[in-house]
């Protein structure tokens, strides 16, 4: 499968850059230094967006069957990640990468001419259609997957691991259903965030090489992920549910959902910073970085692992959005009682090392 190579290709190209860029981050200012709500230990790279692109765009254009859909989504993303670049350097204010991320957004969708049309059949009483608002809904659900991984952006390892499963998923429904263009451009990026983790896992192995993604990153991150997601569900592709896709990457949705109501009810913006996510919860009752992103990667296997026998077994949309609800509200319990939460694991799942939070 061609996939392979070039997730090989993807994992080796963007490994090199990992270990290139590093000298040249101090200089250009792409290093993050702890302070504030950063409690990471000395100054540490943020090049991991960079590293990851470049084996990305090497072995999907390298490869054959990117279609104009994909084809459509790596242009984009060429902004997208020089857009996170400059907001780790200079820390642009959050009305601008708004912007950039909603011009991000129409222009994949008017480049290549897919919109969520419909919802599926979420009722039970046939498919529920967008009509005029398929174009607004469309560019705002990818403005917020982009945002939603920015958000569990917070230790090492939540959103590339995150991400890991999510292309994980959109590689199996790909291969199923034999869709290339996707195939080989979640293969590539798969590779790629493999490479990252190397370097960004919290484990003592790679203390002395730590690397974060940065906005770049995660950025990058979230917006292939909704174009890939994008394409998927056009009716000319496999037509794959909406719900599917929520189940493959359930996290970061729930992070964007609670973080938003959060801000909402405190008065200050949505893309306003703070330390109330459940990740940061979980830190402040005692459980280890270590722990939590096992914990985080261990339900997003459970979850895309679920979707994927839904969508082999065509489970009715309406049971995978019940099923989801329930899922969020299991999730909201968790962030409202972290402390308990924590105290009921076991001993040895908690806090066996300092956190690392960026």
């Amino acid at each position: 499968m061609q996939v392979i190579p070039a997730s090989i290709a993807s994992f080796l190209i963007s490994c090199t850059m990992l270990l290139a860029l590093r000298p040249f981050a101090e200089v250009v200012g792409l290093v993050d230094r702890p302070g504030g709500r950063k409690t990471h230990h000395g100054d540490v790279p943020v090049v991991g967006g960079l590293a990851m692109f470049a084996g990305l765009l090497v072995a999907a254009v390298g490869g054959d069957g990117l279609g104009h859909g994909g084809m459509s989504v790596l242009v984009v993303s060429v902004f997208m990640v020089v857009l996170g670049a400059l907001d780790d350097r200079f820390n642009l204010p959050p009305r601008v990468r708004l912007f950039a991320h909603l011009s991000a957004a129409v222009a994949l969708v008017y480049s290549s001419g897919y919109v969520v049309n419909g919802l599926g059949d979420l009722m039970g009483r046939g498919e529920i259609g967008l009509g005029m608002l398929a174009l607004p809904f469309t560019v705002l659900s990818i403005v917020a997957l982009i945002n939603a991984f920015n958000m569990l952006d917070g230790l090492d390892g939540l959103a590339g691991s995150a991400g890991l499963v999510a292309l994980g998923g959109i590689v199996t429904v790909s291969s199923l259903s034999g869709s290339t263009g996707t195939l080989l451009i979640a293969g590539s990026m798969l590779g790629a965030v493999i490479a990252f983790l190397m370097f960004n896992l919290p484990t003592r192995l790679n203390r002395s090489m730590r690397t974060f993604m940065g906005d770049a990153g995660s950025t990058l991150l979230g917006f292939l992920l909704a174009g890939l997601s994008l394409t998927l569900v056009q009716p000319t592709t496999i037509g794959l549910s909406p719900m599917i896709v929520l189940w493959m990457m359930p996290i970061p949705i729930f992070e964007l959902f609670t973080s938003t109501a959060r801000r909402i009810a405190r008065g200050i913006s949505p893309t306003e910073a703070d330390s109330g996510h459940f990740h940061h919860l979980l830190v402040a009752a005692g459980l280890s970085v270590r722990a939590i992103c096992t914990l985080y990667f261990l339900m997003s296997v459970a979850s895309c692992v679920f979707g994927i026998w839904a969508y082999q077994n065509k489970v009715p949309e309406l049971v995978l959005l019940v099923v989801f609800c329930l899922a969020f509200g299991s999730w909201l319990l968790l962030v409202h009682s972290a402390h308990r939460f924590v105290a009921a694991l076991p001993r040895w799942f908690q806090r066996v090392d300092t956190a690392s939070g960026h």
